[in-house]
């Protein structure tokens, strides 16, 4: 009877560890990308090529993006925020945070840099 209750509890140690680990694991790069936390995402230098609000969609020509190992290059990225589309244009040098939400790399801080 002792070997059963010693079995029953290290096979729960066994699988209980793995299991907490992933979980703990899974929760912190959720942390890292999640878009409500724009603070943990690093905020990128760039400059606006293109502003189209029938797509709702900005041109940036940016500097590398750390969170997704993405060098230097000019790309289309979705506005977060539709006001983005009103507040900024073409030739504006800003600071912008991307995250990927809903699939799309989508800007979900943008300012204008300090010059």
């Amino acid at each position: 009877m002792q070997y059963l209750q010693i079995f029953v509890i290290l096979t729960t140690l066994i699988v209980g560890i793995p299991l907490s680990s992933m979980a703990s694991a899974a929760e912190t790069s959720e942390v890292q990308t999640t878009p409500a936390d724009e603070t943990a995402l690093p905020m990128v230098a760039g400059e606006i090529r293109k502003v189209d609000t029938a797509t709702g969609k900005i041109t940036i020509k940016h500097d590398e993006i750390p969170n997704f190992g993405m060098p230097a290059m000019t790309m289309l990225f979705k506005a977060g925020d539709p006001a983005m589309l009103e507040q900024f244009k073409v030739g504006d040098k800003v600071k912008f945070a991307v995250d990927k939400v809903d699939g799309a790399l989508t800007i979900v801080s943008l300012e204008l840099a300090a010059e």
